[in-house]
C-alpha cells in the first residue's frame, strides 16, 4: 500500500492540519509507504526517511515564519508540489493521494485527473458553501475526512458522497505529570489568576474580543493576567489593541513556542478561552483539557465536539467580550464549577487518542489497496 499526502505545510510548521499530517503520516507508515511532499522550511533537510515515511520539500522559497505563510510563498509552491507529486505517483506507483484541506485538495483533484489515481480529503476548517469551485473539488473526492460533525455536515449539504469524521488529535503522554507549581515559576507568576490562550494570531480566532473582555464587568477589578501563546498577522494589532486598552501590565504576549513546551504552559493557567469567529476543530481546546484546566469556547463549528456547556467547558456567543469576561468571573470565582469541568472533561479525552484516529484513516486507505 503506498499513499501519497501532497501537503503545503508539514511540521515544523505550526497549525492543526499540520499537527494530523504529521501524526497520521507517521503512525500509518507502519503499515504502508507514505510520501509526503511539501514546502521547503528554513533549516529543514529538503529529503527525509524516516522507515516507510519519505519526506520530500520543494519550493521556490524556504519557508521562515513556522506560524504564518505569506501568500506568495503558497502560490509559489504549488507547481512544485504537483509536478513532484506527478512524477513520483508514476514512479512508485501509489494507490491513493491524501490531500490536506482546500489547496492541496485541487492538486489532488487534476493529480488524480491526469493519472487516475484516487484522493481523499481531509478538511479541519470550516469552509465557505457558496464557493463553487470547492463544490467541485470536494465532490469528486473519493472520500471527505471531516475533522468535526459540522464539517461532515457541510460535506453533505454540497453533496458529497462519502463522508467519515475522523477528529485531530493529542498525545496524551506529554500531560502526564505536569508541574502547575514549576510552570508557574518559570514564568514569573505569583498568585494571580491566569487566563490563556494558544492560537494562531489572525483575526478568525477572536483574540481581540478576549483582550478587550479584560477590560469589561469586573474583571479590572480582579488580579488576573492574560497570556497570549502563538504568533501571526495580527498581533501588531493586537498588541496595539492591548495598549490602547491600557492592559500592558495584564496581558503578555509569548510569540510562537515549540509544541512540546505548550503543556507545561498550559499546566500554569487557571483557566484557557479559545474566542473564535469559525473553528473547524480547536485542538487547542483538547490541550487545555488534558492539562486540567477548564476551557472556555465559543459556539462555533467543532468547538461544539468538544464543550458541552457546563460539564465540560463553558460556550459563549462569538464576537462577544462581555460573555468572555463573564464566562471567566464565573470560573475564576467558583473553584467547584472549575474542578468540575476539568474532570469531566477528561473522562472523554480517550477517543482523541492518535492511534485510534490513526487506525480510523488506514481503514479508509484499505479501501484502495492493490
Amino acid at each position: 500500500m503506498k499513499v501519497l499526502m501532497p501537503a503545503l505545510h508539514y511540521y515544523p510548521v505550526v497549525g492543526g492540519i499540520e499537527t494530523w499530517t504529521r501524526n497520521i503520516a507517521e503512525r500509518v507508515s507502519k503499515n504502508a509507504e507514505v510520501f509526503v511532499i511539501t514546502g521547503r522550511v528554513k533549516n529543514q533537510l529538503q529529503k527525509e526517511q524516516f522507515g516507510k515515511l519519505q519526506i520530500i520539500r520543494t519550493s521556490l522559497f524556504s519557508l521562515k515564519n513556522l506560524s504564518h505563510s505569506p501568500l506568495i510563498y503558497t502560490l509559489s509552491l504549488l507547481p512544485f508540489i504537483f509536478f513532484r507529486s506527478l512524477v513520483l505517483i508514476k514512479k512508485e506507483k501509489i494507490n491513493v493521494l491524501h490531500c490536506q484541506g482546500f489547496l492541496s485538495s485541487v492538486l489532488g483533484f487534476y493529480l488524480s485527473e491526469i493519472t487516475g489515481v484516487p484522493y481523499i480529503t481531509t478538511v479541519q476548517r470550516m469552509e465557505s458553501k457558496r464557493n463553487p469551485l470547492k463544490k467541485i473539488i470536494y465532490r469528486q473526492a473519493a472520500v471527505c475526512i471531516g475533522a468535526s460533525r459540522a464539517i461532515g455536515e457541510y460535506f453533505k449539504e454540497i453533496g458529497c458522497k462519502n463522508v467519515e469524521v475522523i477528529p485531530n488529535g493529542i498525545d496524551l503522554k506529554m500531560f502526564d505529570n505536569l508541574d502547575r507549581q514549576k510552570s508557574r515559576q518559570e514564568l514569573g507568576l505569583k498568585d494571580e489568576f491566569v487566563i490563556m490562550t494558544v492560537a494562531r494570531l489572525e483575526k478568525v480566532k477572536g483574540i481581540d474580543y478576549l483582550i478587550e473582555a479584560m477590560a469589561k464587568g469586573k474583571l479590572p477589578e480582579i488580579n488576573c493576567r492574560l497570556l497570549v501563546i502563538g504568533d501571526g498577522g495580527e498581533r501588531k494589532n493586537l498588541e496595539s489593541l492591548t495598549e490602547k486598552l491600557n492592559l500592558k501590565e495584564r496581558v503578555r504576549f509569548f510569540g510562537e513556542i515549540p509544541n512540546e513546551k505548550v503543556p507545561e504552559y498550559l499546566a500554569a493557567a487557571d483557566c484557557f478561552i479559545l474566542p473564535s469567529l469559525r473553528e473547524g476543530f480547536g485542538i487547542a481546546i483538547l490541550e487545555a483539557q488534558a492539562s486540567g484546566i477548564p476551557v472556555i469556547g465559543t459556539k462555533v463549528g467543532g468547538i461544539l465536539d468538544l464543550i458541552e456547556d457546563g460539564k465540560t467547558g463553558l460556550l459563549v456567543v462569538p464576537k462577544n467580550n462581555e460573555a468572555i469576561a463573564q464566562a471567566i468571573l464565573e470560573i475564576c470565582s467558583n473553584p467547584v464549577l472549575a474542578q468540575n469541568l476539568t474532570q469531566n472533561a477528561k473522562i472523554n479525552l480517550g477517543q482523541y487518542n492518535w492511534q485510534n484516529i490513526a487506525s480510523g484513516v488506514l481503514k479508509i486507505y484499505s479501501m484502495f489497496s492493490a
